[in-house]
């Protein structure tokens, strides 16, 4: 059942990517963006197991956030990506906020879905936190890592893979190891950020086949700035 809601909310995923971006093209793909980014967040107190595996389930609505980096570099360059950057991870904090301000009002005695909710806020405390760092520092490495693999080849496919590749690296140290601290333990962290990893190269080549579809021109030229 969890291996058909994976295929369901991926293709849903895509579905709000597309859409978007065939209704308001550029400014779409960054609507979709800030929207993934946040399901990502809303689901990133969730682990489930997926093919005999656990994975935190932000990693298929953050893969598909990423997938819209990934068009946005290769159709429009690298310009306006740090504005981007900047807007998913100011939307991060107010949702945080939001999510804080919300677990402190006091349910009724007879509610019990705010109670629910309250103790997963209060117990996954330094999700809110390290996920949006774990984000930012993601997307700001994309950024730059996909400048330099396309600068010694032009093939998409090849430079989307390896920039997962190095990238998710970096956001599994900080959201995984770090953000789990006190929550799971180190070995249990360790597994669920490797599972995660794994599952997030398999949406990534299934992503890529929707980024030629989507995009038909050529990589850009860049200029990688720091």
């Amino acid at each position: 059942m969890n291996e058909i809601i994976l295929i369901i909310l991926i293709g849903l995923s895509l579905l709000i990517i597309f859409s978007l971006t065939k209704l308001l093209d550029k400014n779409g793909l960054c609507y979709a963006l800030l929207i993934l980014d946040v399901l990502g967040y809303i689901l990133s107190f969730k682990i489930t197991s997926v093919f005999k595996m656990n994975i935190n389930t932000s990693i298929i609505p953050l893969i598909s956030s990423f997938t819209c980096l990934y068009i946005l570099l290769i159709k429009y360059g690298n310009k306006d990506i740090n504005k981007i950057i900047k807007i998913t991870l100011y939307s991060n904090i107010i949702f945080g906020l939001i999510i804080l301000i919300t677990n402190y009002y006091i349910p009724a005695l007879t509610e019990t879905i705010s109670i629910n909710i309250q103790e997963t806020f209060e117990y996954n405390n330094k999700i809110l936190i390290f996920y949006p760092l774990a984000v930012l520092l993601g997307q700001y490495c994309i950024n730059k890592i996909y400048g330099y693999v396309t600068l010694i080849q032009n093939n998409i496919f090849l430079s989307v893979i390896l920039t997962y590749i190095i990238s998710a690296v970096i956001y599994i140290i900080i959201y995984y190891l770090v953000g789990y601290i006190n929550i799971l333990s180190l070995r249990d962290s360790l597994y669920l950020g490797i599972t995660s990893y794994i599952i997030g190269i398999c949406i990534t080549l299934i992503n890529i086949a929707f980024i030629y579809v989507i995009n038909r021109k050529k990589v850009k030229k860049w200029e990688i700035l720091f």
